[in-house]
């Protein structure tokens, strides 16, 4: 993989009174969360962290080229556009799946820009 074409994207589940899910593992926030096909577009190789004491999971998206950066981006933002839960299934129908950040990541793994939404 090339590190020139990488991206973090953070997610968080609310629950059906407004409070925040708190994962206990990446597996849990997986399934709790329940990614659709979009993630899967250009295969990105994805590594998965908890942060925000457990609340967040924290994905890091890799892929070869930015055509296939720009594939996977293209498939998520189409996926919102639909409905703004539809890249998601959670396990909890009552749950909101929020993403909230996107940082955008040099060669060296420094941020090279920072999107929250």
């Amino acid at each position: 993989m090339a590190d020139a074409y990488k991206h973090k994207k953070h997610y968080r589940v609310r629950a059906d009174d407004s409070s925040i899910k708190t994962f206990t593992s990446t597996s849990n926030a997986n399934t709790v969360i329940g990614f659709t096909s979009a993630f899967d577009t250009s295969t990105p190789t994805k590594t998965e962290a908890l942060a925000d004491t457990d609340t967040t999971l924290v994905v890091t998206y890799e892929f070869d080229t930015d055509d296939e950066q720009t594939a996977f981006q293209t498939a998520f933002d189409a996926a919102w556009a639909n409905s703004p839960h539809s890249p998601f299934n959670p396990a909890d129908a009552t749950d909101r799946v929020e993403h909230f950040k996107t940082e955008w990541l040099n060669e060296d793994g420094s941020v090279s820009a920072t999107e929250d939404l």
